[in-house]
């Protein structure tokens, strides 16, 4: 049975997991250089795209969207609005509010 297996065992331990230590190490540079690569694309195109465009787009669909509804008048939706988006500048993650539809409670 010892004879069976001589062959088998040819490569030692040593090689095996220097082999795979070096398969771990260079897939996982991989990974990080593809991770710092699209962190940077991102971040460029986010400079590039610029938000001052942004924030006239916001303003202009929250004009475009919200029609005097239910006896409200425009300078109120205009108001709730100008609340909202002040609140959410303030906070720490970007926030992407829209006000759709103002109801009478």
């Amino acid at each position: 049975m010892l004879n069976l297996l001589d062959g088998f065992f040819k490569f030692d331990l040593g090689e095996g997991a220097f082999y795979a230590v070096f398969g771990f190490a260079f897939v996982f540079a991989g990974i990080a250089l593809l991770i710092c690569i699209f962190t940077l694309l991102g971040f460029l195109m986010s400079k590039l795209s610029g938000r001052k465009r942004k924030r006239e787009e916001r303003a202009s669909a929250v004009n475009s969207v919200l029609p005097e509804a239910e006896g409200i008048p425009p300078e109120t939706v205009a108001a709730i609005a100008a609340a909202l988006a002040a609140y959410y500048e303030e906070a720490p993650q970007k926030c992407d509010f829209v006000v759709r539809r103002i109801k009478r409670l």
